[in-house]
C-alpha cells in the first residue's frame, strides 16, 4: 500500500478553524441519545462481543443492544437472538445466562419458550391446570427475533428488520484487507474501561492522531502522529492509519505477522459507526465495542487477538505482554482526556468545538454523519 501522509507540519500555512457541526450540550442531551438510538444504534449493525462469550450449545446470554433487551440463543447449530420480552405481557424473561438449556420461563405468569423463540406453553391460560398454547399460534407468541451474524470472532445484532447484511456494511474494511489470511486469529486478553462520557467522545478520540504527540507520548516514540493518515471508506467508516508500523520485537526477534499476499509494514484502525472500532497491525488485531448507559456513560470493551500457533506460541509471551501493556497505557491516558472533554463540554462554557481541517477531518467526517442520520428529529 502506497504511503499517505498525514501531516504533522508546523510550518504549513495556517488555516481557519471549522466550527464543529454538532453544538457543545449534544454531548450530553438525554433527548440527543434517544434520536441516536432509534436512528443510528437501532438501525446499525451493532458489535456485541466475541463469539466466546455466547453459547457454543444448548442455552442462551442476555445482553443490551441499542438500550434494549435482547437474547442471543444457539439452536440447530446457529446463533439466534431475540427480544428478550415475554409475547404475553412483555415481562423481560431474564437477565441470567444459562448454557446447556433448551427453554426458558418467563418469571411472571411462566410461559415457556423453546431456545428456538417458539412458545412451549402457557400454564394455566385456558383455565387451572390447562398448559394450552394460545390457539393465534407463533406468529402472535413467539419471541420477536432479532437480526444477528458474525464475521471473523465479532458478534453484531442488529435491529432493524430492513438491515442490510453485515458483510455488505463491513465490505470497504474487508475489501481494503482482502491480501491478509485471519483465519488463524486467537483471542488472546480483553479490558474494560467505564467512562462518565457520552460515546460521541470516545469515537471522536479514536478517529484522530492530533493529540498523540502531545498525550501520548510513549505511543508517540514507536507510533509517531507524523507517520499518521486520515481514511474514509464509506460515510460511516473512517480511520487512521501509521506507516510505517514498529511491533515489539526482542532481541531482534519480532512478532511474527498475519498471513498476507502483501508485505505489511502500517497500521490501520476503523470505526464502523456506532461501536465497532477495529484495528489492525502486522502482528496483531483489535475489537472494541461501546455501550451508552446515558448521555454521560459508555462502557468500552476491548478485545484482542495475535495470529495462533505463531503469535501465540508461549516463546513470544514477552512480546504479547508488551503488546497488552502498551495499549493498556494508550487507554489509560485516553480514559482520563475523553472524561475532561465530556465534563467541559457538559459546562455550557463552550457553545461549539473549533476543529482543524487538516488535522480532524475525520471528526468533521464522523459529526456530519451523525447529523445526517438524526435530521428531521
Amino acid at each position: 500500500m502506497a504511503q499517505q501522509n498525514f501531516p504533522l507540519d508546523r510550518g504549513a500555512p495556517p488555516v481557519d478553524v471549522i466550527p464543529a457541526p454538532l453544538p457543545a450540550d449534544q454531548y450530553s442531551d438525554p433527548l440527543q441519545l434517544q434520536v441516536e438510538m432509534k436512528k443510528i444504534w437501532a438501525t446499525g449493525w451493532i458489535f456485541v462481543g466475541p463469539r466466546h462469550h455466547f453459547p457454543a450449545t444448548a442455552g442462551y446470554t442476555p445482553i443490551t443492544v441499542a438500550g434494549q433487551p435482547i437474547l442471543v440463543t444457539y439452536h440447530d447449530e446457529q446463533l439466534k437472538a431475540f427480544y428478550n420480552v415475554c409475547a404475553h405481557r412483555g415481562c423481560q424473561l431474564t437477565e441470567t445466562a444459562a448454557h446447556d438449556r433448551n427453554s426458558l420461563s418467563c418469571p411472571y405468569h411462566a410461559w415457556v419458550y423453546g431456545i428456538d423463540g417458539n412458545l412451549r406453553s402457557a400454564r394455566d391460560f385456558s383455565g387451572s391446570g390447562s398448559n394450552n398454547v394460545p390457539p393465534s399460534g407463533d406468529k402472535v407468541t413467539a419471541l420477536t427475533s432479532v437480526a444477528i451474524d458474525t464475521w471473523l470472532d465479532f458478534v453484531f445484532i442488529n435491529l432493524d428488520s430492513q438491515a442490510i447484511p453485515l458483510a455488505e456494511t463491513l465490505e470497504p474494511i474487508t475489501k481494503r484487507w482482502k491480501h491478509v489470511d485471519f483465519s488463524s486469529l486467537e483471542h488472546v486478553a480483553s479490558l474494560e474501561y467505564n467512562f462518565s462520557a457520552n460515546w460521541k467522545l470516545i469515537v471522536e478520540n479514536f478517529l484522530e492522531s492530533y493529540h498523540v504527540p502531545f498525550l501520548h507520548k510513549d505511543l508517540n516514540k514507536y507510533s509517531p502522529a507524523t507517520g499518521r493518515y486520515q481514511v474514509q471508506l464509506a460515510n460511516n467508516i473512517n480511520g487512521i492509519g501509521t506507516q510505517p508500523y514498529e511491533g515489539v520485537s526482542i532481541d531482534n526477534k519480532p512478532l511474527p505477522q498475519w498471513p498476507s499476499k502483501e508485505n505489511i509494514n502500517y497500521a490501520e484502525y476503523f470505526n464502523a459507526s456506532p461501536n465497532f472500532l477495529l484495528g489492525f497491525m502486522p502482528d496483531h488485531l483489535f475489537a472494541w465495542s461501546l455501550e451508552p448507559d446515558g448521555p454521560n456513560h459508555t462502557k468500552e470493551v476491548l478485545h484482542f487477538y495475535f495470529p495462533a500457533n505463531s503469535a501465540t506460541d508461549p516463546q513470544f509471551e514477552e512480546h504479547r505482554r508488551i503488546t497488552l501493556e502498551r495499549w493498556k497505557n494508550v487507554n489509560d491516558e485516553d480514559h482520563d482526556i475523553v472524561q475532561k472533554m465530556h465534563h467541559g463540554l457538559a459546562s455550557g462554557a463552550l457553545k461549539k468545538a473549533q476543529l482543524s481541517p487538516v488535522m480532524e477531518r475525520n471528526i468533521l467526517r464522523f459529526q456530519n454523519h451523525i447529523l445526517d442520520e438524526t435530521q428531521g428529529e
